[in-house]
């Protein structure tokens, strides 16, 4: 179904940060939000240059007299793969941009007692590369347990998969403010229940609602892979969209 709110063409709601989520940065793999670390470093200029500047996680927030008075983009990255730290970490050091890692943490205890992992589709963070992330000024968050469809789970399975990565997380981070939590392949259960004060971060199967009406399904957009000649005027859209409201 050709629905307008899976097209990456549509943003966030207006006057909300845009958020962007990636799975790979890498130079070789094939997937809809992977780029190569060339293509992911234009990607963050042009993102900065035409949107706005990058929101730290830390200041993520649904209240609307909190929020900057002009555009800004938060950067987040699904599943936890190696190659983000390989080779995204790098360009986001360059610009200066802390960004939000998502990380299906039953795979990244596993990492952290396995050896290097060859295959870049299996290769995961481990809890000490969650540390240094954190060292760095980024943000971890909870992408579920094992990234199984929550909509296809018994109530008791669901909450197991968001509390029990919601907890991991919090432990590795050593913090005790909200961890917040993207739900594996965007598919939201219905009734999400996430622990109090987290967000709930959907994909571009979210629609875009503002975060104070919506806090548990926010919607996320990419740079479509392939597409570089069009990402200046996809960002200027999205730039345009936020300003499609008065605040």
């Amino acid at each position: 179904m050709n629905t307008p709110h899976l097209q990456p063409e549509l943003g966030s709601a207006p006057g909300w940060p845009l958020v962007l989520y990636f799975h790979h940065v890498h130079p070789t793999l094939e997937h809809y939000t992977s780029l190569t670390p060339a293509s992911f470093a234009r990607g963050v200029e042009t993102v900065l240059e035409t949107v706005g500047e990058a929101l730290p996680p830390t200041a993520i927030t649904t209240d609307r007299t909190k929020l900057p008075d002009r555009p800004t983009v938060l950067f987040t990255f699904d599943d936890g793969y190696r190659d983000t730290v390989e080779h995204a970490l790098p360009v986001l050091a360059a610009f200066g941009v802390s960004a939000l890692f998502f990380l299906i943490t039953d795979r990244s205890t596993e990492a952290s007692g396995a050896g290097a992992v060859a295959d870049p589709w299996q290769a995961y963070l481990n809890w000490d590369d969650g540390r240094e992330l954190v060292r760095a000024g980024h943000l971890l968050g909870a992408h579920s347990r094992t990234h199984r469809k929550l909509t296809e789970l018994d109530p008791a399975a669901c909450q197991s998969e968001i509390e029990g990565s919601v907890e991991a997380v919090s432990a590795a981070q050593g913090s005790t403010g909200e961890v917040h939590f993207a739900y594996p392949y965007g598919l939201v259960p219905q009734q999400p229940s996430l622990p109090a004060g987290t967000l709930g971060f959907g994909t571009v199967k979210a629609p875009p609602v503002a975060w104070s009406g919506q806090p548990l399904n926010i919607r996320r957009t990419y740079l479509p892979t392939g597409a570089e000649d069009d990402w200046a005027a996809l960002c200027r859209g999205w730039r345009d969209q936020w300003w499609a409201t008065s605040r």
